[in-house]
């Protein structure tokens, strides 16, 4: 009884030492599939027709998709900048329940509420992270909306 209980007590150790670091908890490649609920902010810029811009400053909550611990009940916030055309650029902080933290950079068009996040790197599981996905989000009202994003990566 004594050796069994050793033995569950250093693979117990082992094996929670691995996965210690969170990196055990994504795979090496593909897909996360998630989506935030956000309240945003949008200073704009009074200019003539052709030259108004504007800001987003967007704070909110992340969730899987499918049920993976990736980017699962973390905190959100992007922060970009538009013209009167509608294209839309910024950069986004997503974290999940771990406390690690993926950066992406994002492109898009503010009328179509669709563009790309392009991973900027991360900590934690996320570490050595690169990849690109879509988002497209809806609602917008009183500044609230709903993003579903999806990010193919690798891990290098």
């Amino acid at each position: 009884m004594r050796v069994l209980l050793i033995a569950i007590a250093s693979l117990m150790f082992v094996s929670g030492s691995a996965f210690a670091d969170g990196h055990g908890t994504l795979a090496k490649s593909g897909v996360i599939n998630f989506h935030t609920g956000w309240t945003c902010e949008y200073p704009t810029t009074p200019g003539s027709n052709d030259t108004a811009v504007g800001g987003v400053s967007c704070k909110g909550y992340t969730f899987s998709s499918d049920g993976s611990p990736a980017l699962h009940e973390g905190v959100a916030g992007c922060y970009g900048a538009f013209d009167i055309k509608g294209d839309v650029v910024g950069k986004c902080s997503w974290s999940d329940a771990d406390g690690d933290n993926l950066y992406t950079s994002f492109e898009g068009n503010a009328a179509t509420n669709k563009g790309t996040n392009y991973i900027t790197g991360g900590t934690g599981k996320y570490a050595g992270i690169t990849g690109q996905g879509p988002w497209v989000c809806s609602g917008a009202a009183g500044g609230e909306s709903m993003c579903n994003q999806s990010l193919t990566y690798e891990i290098k």
